[in-house]
């Protein structure tokens, strides 16, 4: 049956965004209620339609959690940069979520964004969020459905806003520069969640995983290319070797949170825990955006 309502939390959040975007426009009719700390962040587009609700809640604190009336629930669990524990942070927003579904019986589908090698719990890094809370709710509903997505293009943006610069230049942590990692759109990830969250998995037994990755791998040579081709210029590729990937998340990052973050990204890189996991098999959904796609709209729009 599809879901007559549908609560998003953080609706704030890339991906709670999009899958609400693809919500409003399937033809449902499907009531959405977005959870945000702040109800200003709700855009315009969405608080105009009279199938969406833009409500005020906290995973942290649990406050406003209210998924009384929804049929399904889409849970992004967001990370922290507080300077608490990422593992203690997590168990308590997922733990918030979980006594908020506990007291919404009518809540029959819950959908989990995690992430691509979150099976594991070691050698991920900050990704032990979303190991942590797929173990905490892959059986608080009677139907549950993780996605684990790769890498997003748009995480890529600020590292290619500086092929406008003169001279032009890209930074990459892909190395070396012929190895392939998957990547996806935000977009195509959250029209699956939409697809997933009215229509189910298809009769499979929950909890049920499946990833999502783009129409094919790419490398920094790929991107490389993507940027020179929407640029038409020649661009410099900096290569943040593994030695370094310390100081280049510590010029983004509070110094506590860098090292998981440079375990994350070492797992994906050659001899990583999650580079296994870098295969189309048949629980994995293809994306229909390509990287060249987005860069152009970046560099071109």
């Amino acid at each position: 049956m599809t879901p007559k309502h549908i609560t998003v939390v953080p609706a704030s959040t890339k991906a709670g965004r999009e899958a609400i975007r693809a919500l409003l426009k399937s033809g449902t009719n499907a009531k959405i209620r977005g959870i945000y700390r702040d109800t200003a962040k709700a855009p315009a587009d969405f608080s105009s339609d009279v199938n969406f609700e833009a409500v005020k809640g906290d995973v942290a604190t649990g406050a406003g959690l209210d998924f009384s009336s929804s049929d399904a629930v889409f849970y992004i669990p967001p990370a922290t940069y507080d300077g608490q524990d990422q593992g203690e942070w997590a168990r308590q927003s997922s733990g918030n979520v979980k006594t908020a579904l506990e007291k919404a019986p009518s809540v029959q589908r819950l959908l989990i964004l995690s992430a691509l090698g979150s099976q594991n719990d070691r050698d991920i890094g900050v990704l032990r969020i979303n190991h942590i809370a797929d173990e905490l709710l892959k059986h608080s509903v009677p139907d549950v459905i993780i996605v684990r997505p790769s890498f997003f293009f748009e995480d890529w943006a600020p590292l290619i806003e500086t092929a406008k610069e003169d001279p032009p230049y890209i930074t990459s942590w892909v190395a070396p520069a012929d190895h392939h990692i998957p990547m996806v759109s935000v977009k195509d990830v959250g029209e699956t969640c939409a697809d997933k969250l009215l229509h189910g998995s298809g009769g499979k037994p929950s909890p049920y995983y499946y990833k999502h990755f783009g129409p094919r791998l790419y490398s920094t040579k790929d991107i490389q290319k993507a940027v020179e081709g929407a640029s038409e210029k020649k661009v410099e590729v900096r290569l943040v070797e593994k030695k370094d990937l310390g100081e280049f998340f510590g010029q983004y990052l509070p110094e506590v949170y860098v090292p998981e973050f440079v375990e994350m990204t070492l797992s994906g890189l050659p001899g990583g825990i999650t580079t296994k996991d870098f295969d189309y098999d048949e629980n994995t959904a293809r994306g229909k955006v390509d990287f060249e796609d987005i860069v152009k709209e970046w560099l071109q729009g």
